[in-house]
């Protein structure tokens, strides 16, 4: 009989397992119950990761199949969502079954929780003291990144909220910034949210534009850029500093995915994101009468 009786399902394939996994193998291992991770490609049906998830949550949750009970054995069903700007929407689905990430997706936790320098250095061969003098100390570049970026943050935050339809949006790096590592074209930026604002159609909209343009600018005073920065745009940005400034040459094939997995590889999972995920994941096999607390193991 399989061991497996908890059940997690994430957006992506490319570091959603890992960073996902790795919480789970902290909250699971030591209270012995056993999991399986599986990205959402391999769910039936279309569209996104994100959409089949909530899909195939809607169907277990109508069928009570969240949490089954055959011959003896529990089984308990997870998702793992990227929050985007769900909280913004009045979106996110409340229930301990799925977990958000507190940032914009799970890159942003990726490289806040990561190592920048050194996963340069591992994923191009580069020296240790060109990549700490590049990128500086733990932060510092995602920040610096993340600002260069506050234009097309702005418009892309005000698009989705607003429900604006057109080229702005958060699938797309940014068109203002060229290359993606230099500051944005303030004309390119200007002539972008003119086009956006004469497409806006509210019956308050002086109110509505102000007020979500004050939430991109709150945010990235306060320091919570992450909130509204899309976290896979920091490997794209990431990629052209390299290739622009790097002493030496290097393979730029899939570099921008290359440089995501490295740095999630210098993540040390005790980030208060990490840990809060890992008490959901823990407290909900627990409550489901799966494993056994740490202190009662030894007993």
């Amino acid at each position: 009989m399989s061991q497996t009786e908890f059940f997690a399902f994430v957006e992506g394939v490319n570091i959603d397992g890992y960073v996902h996994g790795g919480n789970c193998d902290r909250a699971l291992s030591p209270i012995g119950v056993g999991y399986r991770l599986s990205p959402a490609d391999e769910l039936p049906g279309e569209g996104g990761g994100k959409t089949r998830l909530k899909k195939y949550y809607e169907y277990l949750d109508g069928r009570s199949s969240l949490v089954t009970n055959f011959k003896g054995k529990t089984t308990v069903v997870v998702f793992f969502l990227d929050k985007d700007v769900d909280d913004q929407l009045g979106l996110p689905i409340s229930t301990p079954h799925v977990i958000y990430t507190q940032f914009y997706d799970v890159e942003n936790h990726v490289f806040d929780e990561g190592n920048v320098a050194e996963a340069v250095g591992a994923a191009c061969s580069l020296p240790p003291n060109w990549c700490r003098e590049e990128f500086g100390p733990q932060g510092a570049w995602q920040a610096a990144a993340a600002g260069l970026w506050i234009d097309w943050t702005r418009l892309c935050f005000l698009a989705k909220v607003l429900k604006v339809p057109g080229a702005v949006n958060y699938g797309r790096p940014s068109p203002l910034n060229t290359p993606s590592h230099e500051p944005a074209d303030p004309m390119l930026a200007a002539k972008h949210e003119g086009d956006l604002r004469s497409s806006y159609r509210s019956a308050t909209p002086d109110h509505d534009w102000h007020s979500a343009r004050s939430t991109v600018e709150t945010a990235y005073s306060i320091g919570n850029w992450d909130n509204i920065f899309k976290g896979k745009w920091y490997a794209q940005i990431l990629s052209s500093q390299i290739q622009a400034n790097c002493p030496n040459r290097i393979d730029i094939k899939n570099l921008a995915a290359s440089l995501v997995k490295h740095v999630a590889a210098t993540m040390s999972f005790a980030s208060a994101w990490s840990i809060s995920v890992q008490k959901a994941v823990e407290s909900l096999a627990l409550l489901n009468g799966l494993g056994a607390a740490q202190g009662d193991s030894a007993s």
